[in-house]
């Protein structure tokens, strides 16, 4: 009996023909962004590799990894997102009224910004999916509507500042005992994924060597990453929040057959529904998910700023597109990783601290991160031309 996850010589090579493998795009992109890092350490003298930038550079690139990661679903579902910066500050002030105007306990503030996320994407959502109206425009009109109301409700303010207990969730750290455990604990239970996966498919292909080449991966990351955290104050609260959101819309893209269905309606929507997919229920729930997303943004960008400002989030959702796309993630569709998201937020967050570092003016490094979501998007387009 013949398995859907394997390509038609699946049982000989042993690859897994399906979103998740590690394709030489991948590989490429990684090596290249290597090769931008050595760089930037170089032109730093050695400043940017070290512990202390390199963990406030993750926690920099928290909120944009995050909506970043939302982006992909939609994107992969061949959907687009141009609220998402206005979204994200209309919770900011949702989150600033309720816990600095109001008196509001930091819990139920956090609840209702999730709450408002979770609204605006569903009535996005519902717009897309039941009356059909193309989510470039939806978006687009939710971008300006999602804004105006920020403004006219805070008279374009800033409120502030929050609670200490609040600006802790973006610029707290954990112990660097607590950081350890973590670190050990995610790890253990990365690789004992990967030896369960192993053994649910060895009734198919030999995956053993494969077993060890993950596991041998995830060993390297967690050393990495303890290097970095541990020799820094720990985990900075903001990128232990990333990493959660991350891991979680990682699991529901890879793991669920919601994710799996994203896929498919990306790569030929037609052909989903005639295989029965309920299209219009995915893609409903896509935009919710992405209402999530708004809302942990919005947390974390009060939280970073210690006040709600009228120009948070501005220009996020390009941010947000240029580094799912220079993460992988195909503008056409169908194609598309959670993690490479999170590396092309990573790379346009380093371009920004690189440049800083510097002294080099913010004009020019928007001109280079143009120049780098041109040559991802080229990237993509020649190897969709030679497939």
């Amino acid at each position: 009996m013949s398995n859907p996850l394997l390509d038609k010589k699946g049982e000989e090579s042993g690859k897994i023909n399906w979103f998740g493998k590690i394709s030489w795009k991948s590989l490429l992109i990684f090596a290249g962004i290597l090769i931008l890092m050595i760089i930037f350490n170089d032109l730093t003298n050695g400043v940017f590799l070290s512990q202390r930038n390199i963990s406030l550079l993750l926690k920099q690139s928290a909120i944009l990894g995050v909506v970043s990661a939302g982006m992909v679903l939609l994107i992969v579902a061949r959907q687009i997102d141009l609220s998402a910066g206005s979204a994200v500050y209309l919770v900011s002030a949702v989150m600033a009224q309720l816990s600095v105007t109001y008196q509001w306990g930091l819990v139920p503030s956090i609840l209702c910004a999730l709450l408002a996320g979770l609204l605006m994407g569903a009535w996005q959502g519902l717009l897309v999916a039941k009356f059909n109206i193309p989510a470039f425009i939806v978006t687009l009109a939710g971008m300006l509507i999602f804004k105006g109301v920020g403004y006219v409700w805070t008279n374009a303010a800033t409120l502030g500042p929050v609670s200490s207990d609040l600006v802790f969730l973006s610029e707290g750290y954990v112990s660097t005992a607590g950081s350890a455990i973590l670190i050990i604990a995610g790890a253990a239970l990365a690789i004992g994924l990967v030896m369960r996966d192993a053994a649910r498919l060895k009734k198919w292909v030999k995956s053993g060597a494969k077993m060890w080449y993950k596991a041998a991966i995830i060993a390297v990351v967690a050393i990495l990453v303890g290097w970095i955290f541990l020799g820094y104050r720990g985990i900075p609260m903001a990128v232990l929040i990333m990493a959660a959101t991350v891991t979680v819309l990682y699991f529901v893209m890879s793991r669920t057959k919601f994710g799996r269905n994203l896929y498919v309606i990306g790569g030929n929507p037609d052909a989903a529904r005639l295989a029965g997919i309920k299209t219009t229920k995915h893609l409903f729930q896509s935009f919710v998910l992405m209402g999530a997303v708004y809302g942990i943004a919005g947390v974390l960008i009060t939280a970073r700023l210690g006040s709600s400002a009228p120009t948070a989030g501005n220009l996020l959702e390009l941010d947000a597109i240029a580094a799912a796309v220079i993460g992988g993630t195909s503008l056409s569709g169908g194609v598309g990783i959670i993690p490479g998201a999170l590396i092309g937020a990573l790379l346009l967050s380093a371009i920004d601290n690189c440049m800083s570092l510097m002294n080099v003016s913010s004009f020019l490094q928007m001109v280079v991160k143009g120049l780098i979501l041109l040559a991802a998007v080229w990237f993509d387009v020649s190897v969709r031309k030679r497939k």
